[in-house]
């Protein structure tokens, strides 16, 4: 496969990832690249992978700006074990911070590296509540890059 469109086929897996978290995991697409393609390539799939995860993101976020009425509500009371507990109080903690304009951007970025909370939920309660859409592209795009970096750095070193 050429490299571009290696780079095409990152991209709009990374839109389509973005759109839909369940059916198409990125990760596993870095973990796949990063054992069947050069290092010296690996890194231009992961930015154009990221790129297209931000535009996903992004229309997602959009989304649910402009449908913010209809999903601001009450969080519910959380149950289980004192480590679930506490991981639903941490992520609660996040998800509170987005309804400040910068401070959000480390909830954001947190999610984007991590996955805690997750990203698709991440991205919904942004564009909820009064986060810029430019920091909340910014981390994504830092965040998921990083990810995407450490990802592939493992894999190369396994393989």
């Amino acid at each position: 496969m050429g490299d571009i469109a290696l780079l095409g086929a990152a991209f709009a897996f990374g839109i389509g990832s973005a759109l839909l978290p369940v059916f198409l995991n990125a990760e596993l697409y870095v973990v796949g690249n990063a054992a069947l393609v050069s290092e010296t390539i690996i890194v231009a799939v992961i930015v154009a992978l990221s790129v297209g995860t931000v535009i996903g993101k992004i229309i997602v976020f959009e989304l649910a700006r402009r449908g913010r009425r209809t999903i601001r509500g009450d969080t519910l009371k959380p149950t289980g074990n004192r480590w679930i507990l506490r991981f639903r109080a941490g992520s609660n903690w996040l998800l509170g911070l987005l309804d400040r304009p910068y401070v959000g951007g480390l909830t954001v970025l947190v999610s984007s590296l991590t996955g805690v909370p997750p990203l698709a939920i991440v991205t919904i309660a942004a564009g909820a509540s009064n986060q810029s859409r430019y920091l909340f592209a910014l981390m994504v795009f830092v965040g998921r890059t990083v990810q995407f970096l450490v990802i592939a750095f493992f894999v190369t070193k396994a393989v």
